[in-house]
């Protein structure tokens, strides 16, 4: 049975809270960390939510997703990085220069999902007020997988701000938008994310890291061909099916 909501003693009053119980859920499950997403609400003095991603739910595309493991059915184009080679923790701040060519980047989806009741209330709703988006975000912000295309070593030769992106289902368009990242360069997040996790644990070859989406997240159906292209950069492809 999913919860409503978090009980009042435990609710998260700002993004430390919320991280804190992110981390804590993961230890408890016993999940490997496979890679980290990072987002901000762009308040003053407010930190960054980073939330680890579970190893057992990052897939390769083209991916079969189980609509038992992510029942939203709620899916978004992104371009996530993956670690080549580890940027371990260390006083000195990491320079945008070392972080970028730590990395190469992947056309992507995230399946936005969380394990609080969305027939109670949806996940576009909890997102509409403060006090249940904290909640959510300590629900790793909603992040239920991860699907990730072939990286490109070249991607920093693309200017994503210009780039046209394309989500379909059957060949219909769900969403289509030049750009549209929050950051503009979906990089930039990136380094703030080093930079945070250098006095924690660092960040490990083999590692995705996510900065967040180009147009948000659309519902679509079990058994629809899902693809997302990146204009001149790569494209990837999944499916939810019926177990």
């Amino acid at each position: 049975m999913r919860l409503r909501g978090l009980p009042d003693d435990c609710r998260p009053a700002n993004a430390a809270d919320a991280n804190a119980i992110g981390d804590e859920t993961a230890r408890q499950l016993g999940e490997a960390i496979g890679g980290y997403k990072i987002s901000f609400l762009f308040k003053p003095r407010e930190a960054p939510f980073i939330s680890p991603l579970f190893d057992s739910r990052i897939f390769a595309a083209p991916a079969e997703m189980p609509a038992s493991l992510t029942p939203s059915l709620f899916i978004e184009p992104e371009i996530t990085f993956c670690l080549q080679h580890d940027l371990p923790p260390r006083d000195a701040r990491y320079r945008p220069d070392e972080v970028a060519a730590a990395v190469i980047a992947c056309p992507s989806f995230e399946i936005v999902d969380t394990r609080l009741d969305t027939d109670y209330r949806g996940i576009r709703d909890r997102m509409n007020e403060r006090a249940t988006l904290l909640e959510i975000y300590a629900d790793h912000q909603t992040s239920g997988a991860f699907i990730a295309g072939e990286g490109r070593a070249d991607w920093a030769d693309f200017d994503f701000a210009r780039t046209r992106v394309r989500m379909r289902a059957d060949g219909d368009t769900i969403v289509e938008s030049i750009g549209g990242h929050a950051f503009t360069d979906p990089f930039l997040p990136l380094v703030v994310l080093a930079n945070q996790m250098r006095s924690r644990d660092g960040l490990r070859a083999g590692q995705l890291l996510a900065t967040g989406s180009f147009t948000g997240f659309f519902p679509v159906r079990i058994g629809q061909k899902i693809t997302a292209e990146f204009d001149g950069f790569g494209s990837v492809e999944a499916m939810f099916v019926d177990r």
